[in-house]
């Protein structure tokens, strides 16, 4: 199975409140199968992980500013289904949204600190 991509043009940064690491950790490393690294300054409060040269920063901060509507960040995981699974077995909300063609599917979720994440399966070839 291919590791999980982050689809964005520049590093993602993301704002968390204090406490919530362990359930970030699990969101990002376990349900969206992103490899957690050592960040740039081990002094900070935050969290890394990667997908090829993409990094997705968790800074943990005392008021942080999330927006529970705006999507945040778009990952491209491997198995929309898996990820379904995670979610149910720790009883985690998310909507599923289909487009016009059967690969158009991704799942809605709010990480552990709020932020609105996109989850969509990769499709290999782009042609069908």
């Amino acid at each position: 199975m291919e590791p999980s991509r982050i689809q964005a043009v520049d590093h993602v940064n993301l704002e968390a409140p204090y406490g919530v690491d362990e359930g970030m950790r699990w969101f990002y490393a376990e349900v969206a199968v992103l490899e957690e690294v050592s960040c740039d300054d081990p002094a900070t409060n935050r969290l890394c992980f990667i997908s090829r040269q993409i990094e997705l920063r968790v800074n943990f901060v005392d008021s942080p500013d999330i927006d529970p509507l705006e999507p945040r960040v778009t990952i491209l995981v491997p198995s929309l289904s898996e990820v379904a699974e995670q979610l149910e077995e720790r009883s985690v909300p998310y909507t599923t949204l289909t487009g016009l063609m059967y690969t158009d599917r991704r799942l809605e979720v709010h990480d552990p600190a709020g932020n609105r994440v996109v989850l969509k399966q990769e499709t290999h070839g782009g042609v069908f």
